[in-house]
């Protein structure tokens, strides 16, 4: 049976199975308009806590609520991204941080950022968080939280079982990502902390020494804002499939 179209649903919405459910207008476009589904035309809906529901479209903009498909566990470590705003490509870098499986995203205000938080537009990120979780058919939502300056995202306390990471550059004996996590077993959440333009400021670097942030490299060269962010996302998210693989190994 081919793969059924995805529409994430807040879960608060949701009436359980055999319930009816009236769409929004923007869920009934998409739905009728850009699908050109039909009222009877099955689709799924995701929860955005890890839950997938079979789905049946009616008319007059309503839809009824199957059973429940799959339910998904959080993948673990948790994968958290401190992201300073940048000029361009920010949207780009929420969209592929969603696909890269991260769980949540901490826009922050960098000293060096060139753009304010109200240009910002956080409803359009939110907006581009759910369009890349139903195109990348994640059944976890990513949160975001709310634009904070880096002094506040850098400074919040270090809970247990948590590694921070800081990206650097020019920095002299600063080990790479991926021996910081080969060397980081039995960790419950990664924390990665990428600047702006420019980088850091002295004055973040040491709140940021001040609060276990432990720089770290992606290599020799330097890297723009976004593509450090992304790539060190896809990084960490081949490591935590490698832990999730070895966990799921028998043991001896």
């Amino acid at each position: 049976m081919a793969e059924l179209r995805r529409v994430l649903i807040e879960p608060q919405r949701l009436a359980g199975c055999g319930q009816e459910l009236e769409l929004t207008s923007d869920e009934r476009h998409y739905l009728e308009k850009v699908l050109r589904l039909r009222s009877g035309s099955p689709f799924a809906i995701v929860d955005g806590q890890g839950g997938l529901h079979q789905a049946e479209l009616r008319s007059n903009g309503w839809a009824q609520q199957g059973e429940c498909m799959e339910q998904q566990p959080r993948q673990e470590p948790e994968l958290v991204l401190l992201m300073g705003l940048i000029r361009r490509d920010f949207e780009i870098v929420v969209r592929m941080a969603c696909e890269l499986g991260v769980d949540q995203i901490r826009p922050l205000q960098a000293q060096r950022s060139v753009v304010e938080p109200k240009s910002q537009r956080p409803q359009r990120w939110q907006s581009q968080l759910q369009e890349a979780c139903e195109q990348c058919e994640r059944l976890w939502l990513p949160q975001l939280q709310p634009v904070s300056s880096a002094r506040d995202g850098l400074s919040q306390a270090k809970a247990a079982g948590e590694l921070r990471c800081i990206g650097v550059t020019r920095e002299r004996g600063v080990p790479l990502l991926a021996e910081v996590l080969e060397a980081a077993p039995g960790v419950q959440r990664w924390q990665l902390a990428c600047g702006p333009e420019g980088g850091w400021t002295p004055d973040e670097r040491q709140t940021a020494a001040d609060h276990g942030w432990q720089p770290v490299s992606l290599g020799p060269t330097i890297l723009r804002a976004s593509t450090a962010a992304i790539s060190a996302l896809a990084l960490m998210q081949h490591h935590r499939q490698r832990l999730s693989a070895a966990d799921c190994q028998p043991s001896a």
